[in-house]
């Protein structure tokens, strides 16, 4: 996740037990964090893991160094923390989604795991839409099925790798595989599968009919049949693993979901007429409806896919922060690693909105919503000799906050108007970039006192799995607190307008050219795939 600031913690004295543990696994690092049943953070840690990209559009992660980096964040969060490992009673998690996991029988993995980010299955994701667009599970993304799905990626691997797809005994998630690796049992989370993998629990459960459409009948034995709901027990830790990871055998482990969605929960957006922006690599932009509805610019609506009896609508964009640290890591060099944010940040806000006539298209790794383009990508156009390392930054600021804007006026004109925004995520973290997100967006933004809402969402459903309150709302409610607000500068929303027309129409002007230059890179380079060399 992208941070501008390192992990703040409240530190306060804690209340009586229990206490829970919660895990957030995330694009760059896996966060630990202990809470009271207040939802006090008492003690966080965080340990990073690589990405790599291989080719265009590709982005792979070692579960093993996941793995690795939880079991350390861990460690160092039991040494911070002011409680006894035996009154930790509860451990609930959360992890990216559509991080796609290849098994083998032996339930290691086959090849690394294809990253959320990963959209190499665009030509897959487009001949589903295609071939199955009468299917009803295709309702949920009407603008057509997105490369980052499961069933897109699955698909790819079956074309482009038989003989790895054959050997495959089961096809689950980050958030399941953390799950085994803790309990032993392999189950799938209700959240992740109702938006990602066309599940509903309410009527054809996985649509193994749209899988015999394309060609991939045997897809459904490789699929655990059993799918569990978040907040609800599975089952105490593996006593190895309590032993290494220095907890309690007794310490029970509840569902999660996908880090965004549990993030809801930690933003305490519960009822309609919320929405949440969770910031990161890659920002989600969310809510709850009480009907259902479908539209070809929105994701959804998902039933019971979080708050069971609601249906979940979804916006998102599929890479912000993460263009924030391609920047970084491409022009900031000369910066200090601690401080390179805040400098940038800094140059940032000492340009004007509009950064200078400058005009950038966020879409780096293809547009999620609501175009649903998985071969757009990126753009910076207005540049002159005079543009400055702080206008071409802000121009990147400013495109992000353009496309959750456009997100917004997705939800308004589908009856899901916004007049408060809570956010959370490491874009939180600059004063300067939620004052743009909210002059931009022409809506106050609440930010929450702890920006890792996925971690407090984590502490809600295992209080609630706890007993200790009666549902997940009233644990909201009583846990999730707010620190910053933002109110827009009407003077300055008026300003953006223009800057917004402009975003707009770069992504009209320069689609076709985008298709051409995506078709026309090569799938492939060299004779080996890295996994080749995976062990």
């Amino acid at each position: 996740m992208f941070n501008f600031l390192t992990l703040e913690l409240e530190m306060e004295s804690p209340t009586t037990p229990p206490y829970v543990l919660c895990l957030d696994g995330g694009t760059e690092s896996i966060r630990a964090g202990i809470f009271d049943r207040s939802g006090s953070l008492l003690s966080a840690s965080s340990s990073a893991y690589p990405t790599r990209f291989p080719k265009s559009g590709w982005a792979e992660q070692y579960p093993g160094e996941w793995w690795t980096a939880a079991v350390r964040a861990v460690k160092d969060c039991l040494a911070m923390a002011p409680v006894r490992a035996v009154d930790i009673r509860g451990l609930s998690l959360d992890a990216t989604t559509c991080t796609l996991l290849a098994l083998g029988a032996d339930m290691q993995p086959l090849l690394p795991a294809f990253l959320w980010v990963d959209v190499r299955a665009a030509k897959q994701a487009a001949r589903i839409f295609a071939m199955a667009h009468a299917h009803p599970a295709l309702a949920y993304s009407p603008a057509g099925c997105n490369a980052e799905w499961m069933l897109s990626k699955t698909l790819w691997l079956a074309e482009n790798e038989p003989e790895l797809y054959a050997r495959t005994s089961h096809f689950i998630e980050y958030t399941d595989w953390l799950v085994y690796q803790l309990t032993g049992k392999l189950v799938l989370n209700l959240n992740t599968v109702t938006q990602r993998w066309y599940y509903n629990q309410r009527a054809w459960k996985f649509p193994s009919s749209l899988y015999d459409q394309l060609g991939i009948p045997d897809l459904i034995a490789k699929i655990p049949q059993e799918v569990v709901p978040a907040g609800q027990a599975i089952g105490p830790l593996r006593p190895e693993v309590a032993r290494t990871l220095g907890l309690s055998e007794t310490t029970i482990v509840y569902q999660g979901g996908g880090d965004a969605f549990i993030g809801l929960l930690g933003l305490n957006v519960t009822r309609p007429g919320k929405i949440g922006l969770i910031t990161g690599s890659s920002n989600v932009l969310a809510g709850f409806v009480a009907e259902e509805f479908h539209h070809p610019s929105l994701y959804g609506a998902f039933p019971d896919a979080v708050v069971p009896g609601l249906f979940l609508v979804e916006g998102g964009q599929s890479s912000t922060g993460a263009n924030l640290a391609w920047f970084k890591r491409t022009f900031a060099q000369d910066l200090p690693e601690g401080l390179a944010y805040q400098m940038l940040d800094g140059e940032a806000a000492s340009v004007l909105p509009g950064a200078g006539g400058l005009v950038a298209l966020d879409y780096f790794q293809g547009n999620r919503t609501p175009y649903t383009d998985s071969q757009a990508r990126g753009a910076i156009w207005g540049l002159s000799l005079s543009s400055s390392r702080g206008q071409v930054f802000r121009a990147l600021m400013e495109s992000i906050a353009f496309g959750s804007r456009l997100i917004l006026e997705s939800l308004a004109v589908n009856g899901c108007p916004v007049e408060q925004i809570y956010a959370c995520g490491g874009a939180t973290y600059s004063h300067l970039f939620m004052q743009i997100y909210a002059d931009i967006c022409g809506i106050p933004i609440s930010v929450v006192k702890v920006a890792d809402a996925p971690l407090v969402g984590d502490a809600v459903l295992a209080f609630t799995g706890l007993g200790v309150y009666a549902d997940l709302a009233a644990a909201a409610e009583a846990m999730v607190k707010f620190d910053w607000h933002y109110l827009p500068n009407l003077e300055l929303s008026q300003e953006y307008q223009f800057y917004f027309e402009l975003y707009k129409d770069t992504y009209h002007q320069l689609k076709g050219l985008m298709h051409r230059l995506s078709e026309h890179l090569p799938e492939s380079e060299g004779d080996q795939p890295p996994w080749r060399r995976f062990s």
